[in-house]
């Protein structure tokens, strides 16, 4: 599985919320909070970060919408997925650091770049649970470290 995410115990963090698949229910993200996308200027990619290792674009234990909507192209819904049980809707991508994912398996197939993975090929995390195609772990040497799910096949929860 990628990402390990046992921090659940020590983060108590108001208004925690979970990630999981919406076609099969299986869970996708440790306990996250929402905040606004950090801004362009403020993230470093691999090729230009002071320290080493790059940290991610996003902090742990945060997420925050995707404000390029439409950067990353899903392809359809699996067979049999009807928008009623879809997430967040088309367009709302969402991002979170890449330890911050459980759940997940990668598609071996689609992890192609130059340094890591690129993202190019299209989504390259998958459920564990189903194999639903969920989301694109981008970590190359020109591209921001981060994972974005795709919003129309995750659904979110309060963490309790």
């Amino acid at each position: 599985m990628v990402g390990l995410a046992d921090k659940e115990d020590d983060m108590q963090v108001a208004g925690a919320e979970i990630f999981s698949c919406a076609v099969c229910g299986a869970r996708l993200s440790a306990p996250v909070r929402e905040v606004h996308p950090p801004a362009e200027d403020d993230t470093w990619t691999p090729l230009d970060s002071p320290v080493d290792p790059c940290p991610p674009r996003m902090a742990a234990g945060t997420f925050a919408r995707d404000p390029q909507p439409g950067r990353i192209t899903w392809g359809s819904l699996p067979k049999g997925f009807g928008m009623s049980r879809a997430g967040h809707g088309p367009g709302v991508d969402l991002l979170l650091s890449p330890g911050d994912l459980i759940g997940t398996t990668k598609i071996l197939s689609r992890w192609g770049g130059c340094c890591g993975p690129s993202g190019h090929e299209g989504p390259n995390l998958a459920c564990a649970g189903c194999g639903a195609e969920v989301g694109v772990w981008i970590g190359d040497c020109y591209t921001w470290l981060e994972a974005v799910l795709n919003g129309r096949l995750v659904s979110r929860s309060a963490f309790v």
